[in-house]
């Protein structure tokens, strides 16, 4: 089993979008990649609710894989691609764990 999980800190306004809005809109991409990419066993994509001081991140993804090379063909779809380019462009902080 390989799980990916990823934190993103959402720019306060980019393309004319707020915060919330963005992390609606990321949700939404990601949320889309499980119909196009069959190496994903899990995925679940979520939107920070913690109002309590010590969140400093405003989207999280976990998703799972069967093995390393399932994840690594996950990485180089299109659609990922084009998503990630689309999260890069919104955000200000992004951390990963892989395990």
């Amino acid at each position: 089993m390989y799980t990916h999980l990823v934190l993103w800190k959402v720019k306060p306004n980019a393309l004319g979008l707020s915060q919330a809005e963005l992390a609606e809109l990321i949700k939404h991409k990601l949320d889309s990649l499980p119909a196009i990419i069959k190496e994903i066993r899990q995925y679940e994509v979520g939107i920070n609710i913690g109002n309590y001081g010590a969140s400093f991140f405003d989207v999280g993804l976990i998703s799972t894989f069967d093995n390393e090379s399932d994840f690594k063909a996950y990485c180089v779809y299109p659609e990922h691609d084009a998503v990630v380019a689309y999260i890069q462009s919104v955000t200000d902080d992004e951390q990963i764990v892989d395990f």
